[in-house]
């Protein structure tokens, strides 16, 4: 954790949000879409809570294009012969799962961290943790 926990929130966030809208775009489920865009209103609100606890001489930076792309790429390899709900969600569930792991890994190592960054970073753990419940069927 190198370079802090809001620097790991802002690109886990920023991952999120591209792969969310890109799940909206491709998935031919109404009810999914609806659901998914919910997500992605609740992580532009986390965003936003990224953002306004920023430093001045900190830097976080948008994903790059490759990311961007490769993101994606990935996506439609996953889903090129099958775009049903249950596969998009178990594809979700699974992101899900491998980000509340990092970032409960990093909340871990976050001792001197503000206060009120952990407990943005706490706030969005939460938020995995119902969404991955979602997509689970849990």
């Amino acid at each position: 954790m190198e370079k802090g926990l809001l620097y790991f929130l802002n690109g886990n966030i920023q991952m999120g949000m591209l792969s969310t809208r890109h799940l909206i775009e491709i998935s031919p489920d109404k009810k999914l879409r609806r659901t998914l865009l919910d997500d992605l209103h609740a992580y532009e609100k986390f965003q936003n809570a990224v953002f306004a606890l920023q430093e001045k001489d900190q830097v976080l930076k948008p994903l790059t294009d490759m990311a961007q792309q490769a993101t994606e790429m990935a996506i439609d390899m996953k889903t090129m012969m099958n775009k049903d709900t249950d596969k998009l969600e178990n594809m979700l569930a699974k992101g899900y799962e491998k980000a509340i792991e990092s970032l409960h890994e990093n909340l871990q190592n976050s001792r001197n961290e503000k206060e009120d960054v952990k407990q943005l970073a706490t706030g969005y753990l939460m938020f995995l943790k119902q969404c991955h419940a979602r997509y689970t069927g849990i």
